[in-house]
């Protein structure tokens, strides 16, 4: 998305505002959010979480893909300045993959699917199709791979039309029931399996692109390896760089950098599949050379070197932990600003945008703790998030895009930056990067 679209939503918001006499706009609260109601009530829906132990036993592991690029027309999603455009060529496919982890006593869903974002009406419906597999919404872990030049068609309301072209119920009920089918497929393919975490240093393949050298970065390359006592091999990959090397004019579907990638990894021996998931991706940009198809096949090379080098090296073992929770995450009323200190009704937020509810996601794989969160998460916040696990052997992955979408979580440091990522997209408020990272700190400790 960007800003030029914003602009077009503001203009179509104070329209609405002339014509029925909303108040117009309303000053940022910015009272401390320790003291807000929302605060509490999520505080309080973690801590009372309950406390089920995890009865070891060995992991089987089990994944699957189905292939979801469109056969017919369909919108475009990612940038605003293509006003919903149709695609107009193929020029890679894109795919729904999912892997199951199960034992005797629980079992998860980890579905990452190539497009902008999970969608909000694909989530409703994965819950209830799910249900029919033996899947709560507490075993289900979404993500997607974040490309800007993917499929839409899949939001309603007029920033969805903005951002992800005319809504279409058959587009959502073919992806919900191919995520379906992919989750069917890899339960039915699950083994016992030893899995493996690397952390690897890819810092050269990404840029903080809201601050440039003035911020941080996430550069690691997180993944898990898993082998099933076939032989069988799997990666599954986290990185946080946005998948946005292809520009606003291109319209012709494309996983972008992370779908070479990981065609790239299932060409390499030992490697039978691959899956990729957007990692902490708000402020990250990706830095390779070249534009284009040139700059994403460069990001998929570079990080697939990346693996070569180490791949062999990564240590495997049985894993006997497996537990997923979600929390629901409340929030501060809708704080969607158009100067400093000044926000637009919450009622015109939701009539640009729909009113849906956001969660945490989480979910312990042995030593592996995975976060899922329903936005663009800055890999700014993950290393104070990694430093309050302690000197423990715990490994910490974030994942964005869970099946909800609250807009940008950046640090707090940058929120009255007059900047597209902070005040364009920020939805909820100030304090929100010292918010989620305490609930995120909180639900760990569940897992």
């Amino acid at each position: 998305m960007q800003s030029n679209k914003i602009q077009k939503q503001h203009f179509w918001i104070l329209l609405f505002i002339w014509l029925v006499g909303l108040p117009a706009c309303l000053p940022v609260n910015r009272t401390p959010y320790q003291q807000k109601k929302y605060y509490r009530k999520t505080t309080a829906a973690i801590q009372n979480l309950p406390i089920l132990p995890i009865v070891p036993d060995t992991i089987k592991a089990g994944w699957a893909k189905v292939n979801i690029t469109p056969t017919t027309q369909a919108p475009m999603a990612g940038y605003g300045k293509r006003m919903g455009k149709r695609l107009e060529g193929i020029h890679d496919s894109i795919y729904v993959r999912a892997f199951v982890f199960k034992n005797h006593h629980q079992k998860v869903a980890f579905v990452t699917m190539d497009l902008l974002i999970v969608p909000m009406a694909v989530t409703k419906a994965l819950q209830k199709q799910l249900a029919t597999l033996g899947y709560s919404k507490n075993q289900i872990y979404l993500t997607a791979t974040h490309s800007h030049s993917s499929m839409g068609g899949w939001a309603r309301k007029p920033a969805g039309y903005l951002m992800a072209g005319k809504y279409s119920k058959i587009i959502v009920q073919h992806l919900s029931q191919s995520i379906t089918e992919a989750v069917q497929h890899a339960e039915q393919s699950a083994a016992p399996a030893q899995i493996g975490f690397s952390a690897l240093n890819a810092d050269k393949l990404v840029n903080n692109r809201l601050v440039g050298e003035k911020g941080g970065r996430d550069t690691f390359l997180r993944l898990l390896k898993i082998r099933k006592t076939n032989g069988e091999t799997a990666l599954l990959c986290t990185y946080a760089a946005h998948a946005t090397c292809l520009p606003a004019a291109e319209v012709a579907i494309t996983g972008d950098y992370p779908g070479a990638f990981v065609r790239l990894l299932e060409k390499q021996p030992g490697i039978n599949f691959a899956a990729f998931g957007a990692g902490a991706v708000a402020s990250h940009s990706p830095a390779a050379p070249g534009t284009g198809y040139e700059k994403a096949n460069n990001m998929a090379e570079g990080l697939a070197s990346i693996i070569r080098t180490d791949f062999e090296d990564i240590p495997l073992a049985f894993q006997f932990k497996l537990r997923a929770v979600s929390v629901p995450l409340y929030l501060r009323s809708p704080h969607w600003r158009f100067a400093k200190n000044w926000r637009f009704h919450p009622a015109l937020f939701h009539l640009a945008f729909g009113k849906y509810p956001a969660t945490l996601t989480g979910m312990r794989l042995g030593n592996m703790l995975w976060i899922g969160t329903p936005c663009d998460f800055s890999g700014e916040l993950v290393p104070d998030i990694e430093k309050q696990l302690g000197t423990g052997n715990d490994k910490l992955l974030i994942t964005s895009f869970n099946g909800g979408y609250i807009g940008y979580i950046t640090p707090d440091k940058y929120y009255d930056l007059r900047k597209y990522e902070t005040r364009d997209m920020n939805f909820f408020g100030p304090y929100n990067g010292a918010y989620l990272s305490e609930m995120i700190t909180l639900l760990l400790k569940k897992l």
